[in-house]
């Protein structure tokens, strides 16, 4: 059962107060920290600064300690490069932003009723989900692989709807 789901079953005095765990507080800033810092060095060239600076404004956003489970697990440095590491290959317009509760950073591209979410994983692996409208209907497709074949197995889904600037 999810986080969410679970939470919204809990007596309304059975709930901690958000932010008042300055160890949560810490490990977040420091997810934040290494995200930038992963960022700069492998992208400082490739992506435009008002690019970065938008980006990490996402990633604040999306680390802040007042709406972060305690449960969850803070990013991963491992998913954070993956994630930078599969922008610039597939040359990808910024993404929505989340995460999942073990720590990996995800993903979501919307054109119209077509959506692509991808899992960013250590080590370059990322799950992938489709779904999008065709002639005969809605179709879904999932799978997993590397950011470098990634643009061979989403290629029947034509993915530049969701990277380029156009999609």
């Amino acid at each position: 059962m999810s986080n969410a789901l679970t939470r919204s079953f809990k007596p309304l005095g059975d709930s901690k107060p958000r932010g008042s765990d300055s160890h949560l507080s810490t490990l977040l800033e420091n997810a934040k920290a290494i995200f930038k810092v992963t960022t700069n060095t492998v992208a400082m060239h490739l992506l435009s600064s008002d690019w970065r600076a938008r980006l990490f404004r996402q990633v604040d956003s999306l680390l802040d300690a007042e709406e972060w489970d305690e449960d969850d697990k803070p990013v991963v440095s491992g998913s954070s490069l993956t994630f930078i590491r599969m922008l610039i290959f597939l040359k990808a317009r910024r993404p929505g932003l989340g995460a999942t509760n073990d720590g990996n950073l995800v993903a979501s591209w919307t054109t119209g009723s077509n959506r692509l979410t991808i899992v960013c994983k250590p080590d370059d692996s990322v799950r992938w989900v489709v779904s999008t409208q065709t002639d005969v209907g809605c179709e879904t497709a999932a799978g997993q692989t590397t950011i470098l074949r990634l643009p061979v197995v989403l290629q029947p889904y034509n993915p530049q709807q969701w990277f380029s600037d156009e999609g």
